[in-house]
């Protein structure tokens, strides 16, 4: 071996380590580490003496091998390495020099130098994607790129540790080969030896691809265990725990894990989500002002204090927030979609539907702004427009049950009931669990007086939730005051509008005239007559938006006469295509009544009573 070969042995060995995590770790050494290399460094260390006076000098060396020479340049370019193209001039040398001739151990060490130099890029490669939190948009490409340069370290010693490792954490990200990964990660532990460090990451890899929540906390406990003070392995059990809603536990691994790295900003933001789960929001607040402080253009930090100050109420400085990550971010579709919901609920709709028109013109058929632009549309009274919108959303989403009965409720509101009984069975096919479908197919079918099967859907809705009180009253409503003698049953409508009673605190009108029309049904009109006019000062109380109907109630009762009603409403649409808009007229305490229209009516030819005849039936109550 030439002298320069052995001047830089040493040094040469250490760089192929610079990026990998564990830098300098005995094992990494050892495992590519040229023969010879101690030796080497200890004879530079202390130079061999000169010989002695009067001996006679030594025999020249013999000329050097003929590869020798592009050996040493392979050794000098690899100190001077600065870019990735560097690498390759290294390995291209080293090849060149096997392919020249070596001696046995020039041959050795230029094998190993070119293993490390693998290494080295393939670790240089890695580092772009597991060492940043802002990976270069094409980083698969360079993944693929350091995996083949892995396969070859791996391919010419599969004893390298440190390779397998990189191979686990290159494969266990999104659109890697997880069996591989967890093949690589449990070869890597056999590999690793006492570097414990290295030994928590492959334990990290081996819980990041487990799918039993419990299988991974033991995983991630005995990463811990084994890196207790690594920010990556503290925070990633801190997430995990944050998941699992142990709050306390995961801040105080996400604290663990700033203690170690005080001014990373994915552990402030971990730190704050943390917070933010927990519901001490000034305490997340604060938590992401830190943050922004440190970094003032992180989107991602920002867009999260503003659901904070959105959970917290403080709407304009969300606003606020959320205008500033759209300045950041222009071409991202989420903050607008947040800012127009926001909006939405203020009742900014004008400017709400402007976000999500932006959005729309970006991504045509996005399933959230359809649905956002359909709600604002019905916010506004506009039915048509948002039964348009949400088929769209159908039509993408036509297996998703909620959405479907969401449509459903909008053909209700639309007046078109037959329609909105074909949109809520729809919805009950795909899940019979489904409980909006159940409650609305319930009042679709009450509207156009099918009270059979409106019961059949209001005894699922019940089980679904029990104490449901637009369930339990408009169920208790139909028992009282239905026309089908077969189907009134006065204690259980007793039972059912006493619990929804409770519920509602005694607070709802509407509700506690069911219980009233209960004890009508049953003949005990005092306790009628008592609970009725109850509902009436409850309802004079808020306003008197219910007084004509309650009074009408009260006079019957007053009349020994239990209350009876039936609707029959017609359809104001064709089908899929709603005629005018038709706004639903509001009910007591703000409720939305399906079911007022031209052909309803109630039952005053069961009673007799000629003022009840003229009072328009109340239910169902449509919350």
């Amino acid at each position: 071996m030439s002298l320069v070969c052995r001047i830089v042995a040493g040094v040469a060995v250490a760089f192929a380590w610079v990026a990998l995590p564990g830098a300098g770790s005995s094992a990494a050494q050892e495992a590519t580490a040229p023969a010879g290399t101690g030796d080497a460094a200890a004879a530079v260390a202390q130079p061999a003496e000169g010989p002695a006076a009067g001996e006679a000098p030594p025999e020249p060396v013999a000329d050097a091998p003929a590869g020798q020479e592009l050996l040493d340049d392979a050794i000098a370019a690899k100190l001077e390495i600065n870019e990735m193209d560097d690498f390759a001039r290294v390995l291209d040398l080293c090849k060149r020099a096997i392919d020249r001739g070596l001696d046995e151990s020039s041959r050795k060490f230029a094998e190993d130098l070119y293993t490390g130099t693998l290494l080295d890029r393939a670790a240089m490669f890695s580092g772009a994607i597991l060492e940043t939190d802002d990976p270069d948009p094409q980083w698969k490409r360079i993944r693929a790129f350091a995996l083949r340069d892995l396969q070859e370290v791996l391919d010419r010693d599969a004893d390298i540790g440190a390779a397998h490792l990189l191979v686990a954490r290159l494969e266990s990200l999104p659109g890697g080969n997880r069996e591989r990964a967890v093949e690589s990660a449990r070869r890597a532990l056999e590999r690793l030896g006492d570097d414990s460090l290295q030994r928590a990451q492959a334990t990290l890899v081996l819980a990041s691809v487990e799918d039993d929540a419990d299988k991974r906390g033991e995983l991630l406990d005995q990463a811990v265990e084994l890196a207790p003070r690594d920010a990556d392995v503290r925070k990633a059990r801190g997430l995990h725990r944050l998941l699992r809603e142990d709050y306390a536990a995961a801040r105080e691994d996400i604290q663990a894990a700033l203690a170690e790295t005080p001014e990373d900003i994915s552990t402030l933001e971990a730190l704050g989500l943390a917070y933010m789960m927990e519901e001490k929001l000034d305490e997340a607040i604060a938590t992401f002002d830190k943050a922004i402080e440190l970094e003032p253009e992180a989107a991602g930090v920002i867009l999260k204090r503003a659901r904070a100050h959105v959970a917290r109420g403080n709407r304009d400085q969300a606003l606020a927030d959320i205008g500033e990550v759209i300045e950041l971010v222009p071409r991202e579709l989420g903050p607008r979609l947040l800012r127009a919901t926001i909006l939405q609920q203020a009742e900014r709709s004008a400017e709400a539907v402007a976000d999500v028109e932006a959005v729309l013109e970006q991504e045509p058929d996005l399933p959230a702004a359809l649905e956002l632009r359909g709600l604002i549309a019905s916010q506004q009274g506009d039915y048509p427009e948002a039964i348009r919108n949400f088929r769209k959303l159908v039509a993408k989403n036509p297996d998703n049950a909620a959405i479907v009965s969401q449509l459903g409720m909008l053909y209700l509101i639309n007046k078109q009931p037959r329609e909105a009984i074909r949109r809520f069975t729809k919805a009950i096919e795909i899940d019979p669990e489904e409980f909006s479908a159940r409650r609305g197919r319930s009042d679709a079918a009450i509207s156009i007086g099918d009270h059979p099967a409106a019961v059949v859907d209001l005894e699922k809705a019940l089980a679904l939730k029990p104490d449901d009180p637009g369930i339990l009253n408009n169920f208790a409503w139909l028992l009282a005051t239905s026309p089908d003698d077969g189907l009134r049953d006065a204690p259980r409508a007793i039972e059912l509008a006493q619990r929804a009673c409770e519920q509602t605190e005694w607070k709802e009108a509407h509700i506690i005239s069911t219980l009233a029309a209960g004890y009508a049904e049953q003949g005990d009109f005092e306790t009628a007559r008592k609970f009725s006019q109850q509902a009436v000062d409850v309802d004079a109380g808020e306003g008197g938006s219910i007084q004509e109907q309650l009074k009408s109630e009260l006079a019957s009762y007053e009349a020994g006469k239990p209350w009876r009603e039936r609707q029959d409403e017609g359809e104001t649409g064709d089908g899929d295509v709603p005629a005018e808009p038709a706004r639903a007229q509001p009910g007591p305490a703000g409720d939305q009544v399906a079911g007022d229209g031209p052909r309803a009516v109630s039952e005053a030819q069961a009673t007799g009573d000629d003022q009840a005849a003229k009072a328009k039936p109340r239910r169902p109550f449509d919350d």
